[in-house]
């Protein structure tokens, strides 16, 4: 179960721990889903805390999501993430809860003053009576986030019409109007037209320092950024806001201001601009386009419900995995999402399933996250050597999945099923050739063998009986296999032709 703004923490803390400890605390529990510099962890796929306006401000919000949790939606600094970060309250005394948002608010370049335990107290006894989660509209009605400051001054809209297939030469086309933007962010939600349109931004692009800057370009459908007059990034074309549609470019400015100028089109169906920049002592990614990371049309909800003796799957991008993520969906409220890319189970959540809303309306571009919970991620790499190749699935008459790969004269099985509310994972190697390594998890915290817990690290174990892997306080492995290894890159298990491995995910 990962954490949307703290990791979850279902055990009491040693009560000796300080009110002092604030940064011992957030290393210890915290770290592993925000990242010992509270940028996110996985490469950003958890809410970043450095800079987040979630934890600036008045100390109200950050509070009582660590009470009552959050899940639901929540954009953090221009991405959506819709993972669920579960009530603390009974787990964490107040001082501790205090010391931990007051090294948070301190930290990584925020600002925002201390946290005392009354604070914490007065609002657990002003919710005493609330069981449910926090969304982020009930918070952000109640707290609303400060305002972005944008560094674009001076920022002047131009407004054109036309059907195009590409950004055409806007410098040969007259506006059909001409608007001063005072909040310094690029919105394609000002155009008078929904579709078939342009808008050409200029203004004083201002930074800190000199030195090199990076910017980040998404768009539906094209668009590019030129600054003092040459092109830095762009994307062109018809497309939607899509991973493989994102482009980064990089220049060297010297001196603190500099004209720049953005142009867009757009085509039909969805619009929306994703631009960010980063550099000169700047490390995460600031907003200059559209506020989150989805186009601007709405699309309607069409959950993807699961049967009682079925599976369900899904075939689109789904967020946190790479393009050719399979979504899998078994009874019993089990989910997971395999990657075609890196041959390995990348996600796994419960509950509800995925939401087809996005990719079943118009053209349907961008990633959907998961729509359940207790979201974890054992791995993100690939998980067998690089000449392995993937060759699809075949589906059972449950419509459980066996994925395929091959490795020159190997195949390897690697089937899933529902067992007594785990996922169930084999693995079966078959054909000719060496033993074969096959990556189960990026890091571990705990392994326990014959009764025995330790961390076992660095070596190979032949197994006579099951081995268990505690992946976090709430999620862990249980492995039958003739062989694994341990160490710091992680777990994995080898097969040798003819050989079966089994293992049984569980959330605690």
């Amino acid at each position: 179960m990962r954490a949307l703004l703290f990791p979850a923490i279902l055990g009491l803390l040693v009560a000796t721990t300080s009110a002092q400890d604030g940064g011992q605390l957030y290393n210890t529990y915290c770290s592993a889903c925000h990242a010992p510099d509270g940028k996110g962890a996985v490469g950003g796929q958890f809410p970043p805390l450095a800079g987040s306006a979630w934890v600036a401000g008045k100390a109200d919000r950050a509070i009582k999501v660590v009470l009552h949790g959050l899940e639901g939606p929540v954009d953090v600094l221009g991405k959506q993430y819709n993972l669920v970060m579960p009530p603390q309250g009974a787990a964490l005394p107040d001082d501790h809860i205090a010391a931990i948002l007051t090294y948070i608010r301190s930290s990584w370049g925020n600002n925002a003053g201390n946290v005392i335990p009354g604070q914490v107290k007065a609002i657990r006894d002003a919710n005493a009576k609330r069981t449910a989660m926090w969304t982020q509209k009930e918070l952000l009605k109640l707290h609303p986030l400060p305002k972005p400051v944008s560094v674009i001054e001076n920022l002047i809209s131009y407004q054109y019409e036309g059907k195009w297939g590409k950004l055409p030469d806007f410098t040969k086309l007259e506006p059909i109007g001409i608007e001063e933007e005072a909040h310094g962010f690029m919105l394609t939600s000002i155009a008078k037209n929904q579709d078939h349109f342009g808008l050409v931004w200029e203004g004083d692009f201002v930074i800190p320092r000199s030195g090199n800057v990076k910017f980040r370009l998404a768009a539906d459908d094209g668009a590019r950024v030129l600054i003092n007059g040459e092109e830095v990034v762009k994307v062109d074309g018809i497309g939607g806001i899509t991973g493989s549609r994102t482009k980064t470019g990089r220049v060297k400015l010297e001196g603190t201001k500099h004209k720049i100028r953005v142009e867009y089109f757009e085509a039909s169906g969805q619009q929306g601009l994703q631009l960010h920049w980063s550099g000169v002592g700047v490390d995460l990614w600031q907003r200059l386009g559209d506020p989150s990371n989805k186009a601007q049309s709405a699309y309607p909800s069409i959950p993807i419900v699961v049967s009682d003796d079925r599976a369900a799957i899904y075939r689109n991008f789904i967020a946190g995995t790479t393009p050719r993520g399979i979504g899998v969906g078994l009874p019993g409220g089990i989910n997971f999402a395999y990657s075609g890319d890196h041959l390995a189970p990348e996600l796994m959540w419960t509950g509800k399933f995925m939401d087809g809303g996005r990719h079943w309306t118009n053209r349907g571009q961008g990633a959907e996250p998961p729509a359940g919970a207790n979201l974890v991620q054992p791995t993100t790499r690939t998980a067998f050597p690089e000449s392995a190749k993937f060759k699809g699935y075949r589906l059972d008459e449950k419509g459980n999945p066996t994925f395929l790969a091959k490795l020159d004269k190997l195949e390897v099985e690697d089937q899933f099923k529902t067992q007594s509310g785990w996922l169930v994972r084999t693995l079966r190697v078959s054909g000719e050739g060496s033993p074969v390594t096959i990556r189960i998890a990026d890091s571990v915290a705990e392994i326990r063998i014959d009764g025995k817990t330790g961390n076992f690290q660095g070596r190979s174990h032949q197994l006579k009986g099951p081995a268990f892997f505690s992946l976090s306080d709430t999620f862990g492995i249980e492995l039958l296999a003739p062989k694994f290894t341990s160490g710091d890159d992680g777990i994995s298990i080898t097969l040798a032709p003819g050989e079966t491995a089994t293992l049984a995910y569980q959330w605690k």
